[in-house]
């Protein structure tokens, strides 16, 4: 076992835990104007993908009047980690194919979250 020296060691730690057990491949297509995209090639990563049913949505708000939604119809979420992917690209209405479910189910990036500090969210809604 690795000594850690500080916070963002041990999060990349759990993080690379998590995904040698919960990781699946995917493979990520780049849309652009209804054609992939040369500039931004399909690439397989591995990274934990979690169906979200209803119950998992939500919408919420404070007394600033703003709101922050989780809202999607039959969506998931992907969480690559992004110390492990630095230069991944990924944007509204690219494509992600789950490679190791049956009938490599497929779905459309809806939004992409990159402020975290452990994780990228891309929230996907099916095709």
């Amino acid at each position: 076992m690795p000594i850690l020296s500080g916070n963002a060691d041990v999060n990349n730690a759990v993080i690379a835990g998590n995904d040698g057990d919960f990781a699946e491949r995917v493979r990520i297509v780049s849309w652009k104007d209804g054609r992939e995209d040369p500039e931004r090639p399909a690439r397989e990563i591995e990274a934990p993908l979690v169906k979200e049913g209803r119950q998992t949505q939500s919408l919420s708000g404070d007394r600033s009047g703003q709101f922050l939604g989780n809202i999607r119809t039959g969506g998931a979420v992907l969480k690559p980690d992004p110390v492990k992917y630095p230069d991944l690209v990924v944007k509204k209405d690219d494509e992600v194919i789950a490679l190791d479910r049956p009938g490599n189910q497929r779905w459309k990036v809806s939004s992409v979250d990159d402020r975290g500090h452990g994780r990228i969210f891309i929230n996907l809604g099916e095709i």
